[in-house]
């Protein structure tokens, strides 16, 4: 249980969820939105967190669609992960999704409870970064659409208010080779020590890291040195380190040493296959 008292809301449209965000924020009651409510329920009962309200958003329709309009593949933030593992039109997501917890977790955690949470890892995202996905939002400001390559650095960083309404990739982009190798300590329901995917896309390597450092990234630094062929994928393995855009985590799982071994070893893997260069 919650141990503090808090109002509730069920809008049904997105337009009515903003106006009550707006109208609950000027009244000080420091409103949250949630779908799947998995990390934010937590988070009110350790007290970590106590908003005087929350904003259900599943009952909003047009954030729960998974289908190809035209050449647009269109993922809406309420979409569970278990339904994302299970969807064919982008075997990459489904792998991501699929590591995440355990089933019955996955039925309840949304792609945008996973995209906008806390913890460092938000694996789900990653998938999205490699093939340059858009973001549509609705907000105070009203609709507005925005590459999450540019909205995303450590973090989904919206406006007050905002509400992530779903993802828009372009079909073109889901047929190109990718690598997807997810490390762990205990076994597949438990964190990941990191989270490697790649992308080839014509002659060039896009890479997006999940739980190596304290948040989801994809580095253009990085893409440079691993596309610098003049250089064996050993060699840019190793010099990869400098160019991570924060420090490897160390905490009770690994220590940063033991994760730095493995993403050298993952990393020359990686471009060994995907460059077709023999081991």
């Amino acid at each position: 249980m919650i141990p503090f008292d808090l109002e509730y809301y069920g809008p049904e449209s997105a337009d009515e969820a903003v106006n009550l965000y707006r109208e609950l924020e000027a009244e000080g009651k420091k409103p949250l939105y949630y779908a799947g409510g998995t990390e934010i329920i937590t988070l009110c009962r350790k007290q970590v967190i106590k908003p005087g309200a929350l904003i259900d958003l599943k009952g909003i329709a047009e954030m729960d669609i998974l289908e190809v309009n035209g050449d647009k593949l269109l993922v809406g933030a309420n979409i569970s992960l278990s339904a994302l593992s299970g969807q064919r039109h982008y075997p990459l997501l489904a792998d991501v999704a699929r590591c995440v917890a355990d089933r019955t977790i996955r039925n309840r955690l949304t792609l945008g409870g996973n995209i906008c949470g806390r913890l460092p890892y938000r694996e789900t995202v990653t998938p999205f970064m490699l093939v340059d996905a858009d973001l549509i939002l609705s907000g105070p400001g009203g609709k507005r659409t925005e590459p999450l390559n540019r909205l995303f650095e450590k973090r989904l960083r919206l406006n007050p208010g905002e509400i992530l309404i779903k993802l828009s990739i372009a079909n073109s982009e889901l047929n190109y080779p990718v690598w997807s190798r997810r490390r762990e300590k205990h076994g597949p329901v438990d964190y990941p020590l990191f989270h490697l995917t790649a992308l080839r896309k014509k002659d060039q390597l896009a890479i997006a890291v999940s739980g190596l450092c304290s948040f989801p990234f994809r580095s253009t630094d990085l893409e440079k040195l691993i596309n610098n062929m003049d250089l064996n994928p050993q060699t840019r393995a190793k010099e990869s380190l400098a160019f991570l855009p924060g420090p490897v985590r160390s905490d009770d799982l690994a220590s940063a040493d033991y994760r730095q071994v493995l993403w050298q070893k993952d990393l020359t893997e990686l471009l060994e296959r995907m460059e077709g260069i023999e081991r």
